[in-house]
């Protein structure tokens, strides 16, 4: 019955960061493990840049109706102008002209308020809006790959009348709501990047905004996108081939570039209208702030330039958000300037995280591109998968190896919380009371069983647990226990799963800590 359960559990895991360098030293029994404890003010962890994590993933059908799409081409379109919105004389078009399967496709009207100084034109209206969905799957699933319009490919695309293949349909995945940049729409490098975090444990859904239905003197251009990212999300927990494997306690969002302030707005964040009199006299309004949103990540985020302050002077409007956000910018951005980000996260009331790039435009380049994936994949790790592990990871990362010049240059994070101790070693016993497996919880017992490294643990017993207590975490099999009592000492472990028949951990590393 114990070994079940671990099985499940190894299946039902999640894939999470946990290849920092570390050292590991030779100890007695007696002690079980001696290594420095590294302090996170002294940040000096360098990780490897994000690759793809253990679950293959699979996407939400969007097929191409190829007869409209000859059309449009004949007519001297261009399907690019639709993924992008489009204003031809007043008639707004857009992506969901061109859907093959539109009841298959992620896609929905908006109701707009029927507010005119924040949505213009739209107010009172339907504006169409349609996405992807990325999920981790099965490594049954062969479905094909599929190109919209040019690679890269939405990965083991759902045809018509075909439902999602979780990876295990009785799991509850992390939801991530991702947010292009203006003008821009979710294909390229972007697919490559949301199909790596989907492969990392989370479901991921990303919208085309097109914003160039609207101009760009429009409120509606900017205001329309967090209402369309808060009915989005209202449409995926409504729809019964997602809903039942997100977990609604844990969602977060990603955003770039006009992305990144939409994340913002969505956490609170007021912003000044890009009319004269809104600009002149600092005025700002308040679009959707969305409480389901746990924590937001972004890149080369837009807070403004020269002259024109987007939330406010000193980024006052930015007071407002209180949930944890990070910034990836650009000290030479010449779109979004440094400067007004930098009063964002000053601003921000919140734990907050700025990470800098030295000499990037804003399109920035591979190398720091993805360092700048890597920052956000260990930020939402900590603060939407709530992953004890990854929250230490990113208490004492320094930068990422890549290309990229990136370095954390402002932060304010809440103290790591560290319970009573629930977990203990004693007589060559480790005992774990609550560690989380999935949704549920058990009391683990563990008998080392050998006198020298690489030390070795059998499990011997998991019990469901009521997760009153906590005594750490298992996950894509690596068992971590931030606490573990030896004596008078105390130990953060981690222990990799090496074998499932018996059940055996090897210690992989260890640090010393104080309760």
């Amino acid at each position: 019955m114990e070994s079940r359960i671990l099985e499940d559990a190894q299946i039902n895991s999640l894939q999470f960061i946990h290849n920092m360098s570390r050292f590991l030293s030779v100890l007695s029994i007696n002690t079980l493990l001696c290594i420095s404890h590294i302090w996170a003010a002294e940040r000096t962890l360098i990780v490897d840049p994000l690759e793809m994590g253990n679950f293959p993933v699979g996407s939400s059908n969007f097929t191409i109706n190829k007869s409209a799409l000859d059309l449009l081409l004949s007519q001297g379109g261009d399907a690019g102008l639709l993924q992008t919105g489009t204003n031809q004389d007043g008639q707004l078009r857009y992506i969901d002209e061109l859907l093959a399967f539109p009841d298959d496709a992620f896609n929905f009207q908006l109701l707009v308020p029927n507010n005119a100084s924040l949505y213009g034109k739209s107010a009172g209206s339907l504006v169409p809006y349609a996405g992807y969905i990325f999920y981790p799957t099965t490594k049954e699933n062969d479905r094909p790959d599929y190109d919209v319009f040019i690679p890269p490919s939405l990965p083991r695309m759902q045809d018509e009348n075909e439902l999602p293949l979780f990876a295990n349909p009785d799991t509850k995945y992390p939801l991530l709501i991702y947010s292009h940049g203006v003008g821009s729409h979710p294909t390229g490098p972007q697919i490559d990047f949301l199909s790596k975090l989907a492969s990392h444990g989370y479901i991921v859904l990303a919208l085309y905004h097109g914003d160039d239905r609207f101009e760009g003197t429009e409120a509606r251009r900017f205001s329309l996108r967090p209402l369309a990212i808060n009915a989005a999300i209202d449409k995926i927990l409504a729809d019964p081939d997602f809903s039942q494997n997100i977990d609604q306690d844990r969602i977060g969002g990603v955003g770039e570039s006009f992305g990144g302030a939409t994340m913002l707005a969505l956490m609170g964040a007021k912003n000044v209208g890009v009319d004269p009199i809104s600009i002149a006299f600092n005025s700002l309004s308040e679009t959707v702030n969305d409480s389901r949103i746990k924590a937001a990540a972004s890149i080369v985020p837009y807070a403004g330039a020269g002259f024109f302050s987007f939330f406010g002077t000193n980024g006052i409007g930015a007071s407002f958000v209180d949930r944890p956000f990070m910034a990836n910018s650009s000290n030479t951005d010449e779109v979004a300037e440094y400067k007004k980000i930098e009063e964002v996260i000053d601003s921000i009331s919140g734990a907050k995280y700025l990470v800098e790039y030295d000499g990037e435009l804003h399109s920035m380049s591979k190398g720091a591109l993805a360092d700048a994936y890597t920052w956000s994949k260990i930020f939402l790790d900590a603060y939407v998968k709530q992953e004890a592990s990854s929250i230490e990871i990113l208490s004492k990362i320094k930068s990422v190896s890549g290309s990229g010049a990136d370095s954390l240059v402002k932060v304010v994070e809440p103290a790591i919380p560290v319970n009573s101790v629930a977990a203990t070693f004693l007589e060559s016993k480790l005992s774990a009371a609550g560690v989380k497996i999935a949704d549920n919880y058990y009391d683990l017992g563990l008998v080392l069983q050998t006198a020298q490294p690489p030390f070795e643990f059998l499990l011997t017993t998991a019990v469901s647990g009521d997760g009153t207590v906590t005594a750490g975490s298992y996950s894509d099999g690596v068992l971590d226990i931030p606490l573990v009592q030896v004596d008078s000492d105390y130990y953060a472990v981690q222990l990799k799963l090496t074998s499932s028949d018996p059940y055996i951990f090897t210690l992989t590393n260890a640090e010393s800590v104080s309760p």
